[in-house]
Parts: structure tokens; sequence; C-alpha cells
């Protein structure tokens, strides 16, 4: 779990670098949008809540895959959540994932999620 809020953490932090440093006005706004919803994912994570954490990560990767962000911040920010979203939802086939955080068990809970 310290690996994958480590991998977040580091996306956050590209994120936040990304709103300083970009010159494109729509990018900005994207960034803000991502940073938010990166928190919500962190707020799942922390709290215990992994089937909705991994919604969000699927959500996340859909609005990647719609559209790009321009530059050497959309590179390193799409590049940073790719390396995120692929520990924390492994497969590209969201009909089909089994491991990350489906699997990661919680204290008391059998291994359930």
């Amino acid at each position: 779990m310290d690996t994958l809020k480590d991998s977040l953490a580091d996306y956050i932090v590209v994120l936040s670098r990304s709103i300083q440093t970009t010159a494109d006005v729509i990018d900005r706004d994207n960034y803000i949008k991502h940073l938010a919803e990166a928190a919500k994912i962190f707020s799942c994570l922390h709290s215990g809540r992994m089937s909705e954490a991994r919604e969000l990560v699927i959500d996340q990767r859909r609005i990647y895959g719609w559209g790009r962000l321009s530059g050497d911040e959309g590179r390193a920010t799409t590049t940073a959540f790719e390396k995120f979203a692929s520990m924390a939802v492994p497969s590209h086939d969201d009909r089909h994932m089994t491991i990350g955080l489906s699997q990661v068990a919680q204290p008391g809970s059998q291994g359930e999620v």
C-alpha cells in the first residue's frame, strides 16, 4: 500500500509542477481537475475505501484517453498517472481487473474489499 501511495504522491507532485509551468490556460484548468481527483483517490486509499478508489482510477484513465495535455508537462503528467494507475488497476480492461486495488485487504476484512 505504501508503494501505491508513494506513486500517487509522485503523480501529485508532477501535477502541481505542471500547473505552475504550463503556458496553456485550458491545460492548467485540466491539471487542477486532475489534482482534485487525485485528492479524492488519496482520501479513499487513506480511509480504506478501495472499491471507490479503484473506480476513480478507472474514470481518470478514461479521461486521460479522451484528451491530451500539451507539451512536456502533459507528457510528464500522463506518464506519472499511468505509473500510478498501472499499480492501482493493472489491467486496461476494466471488466477483468482482479489485481491491484481490488486485492488490497483491509485490516479485519478477511481479504475482502
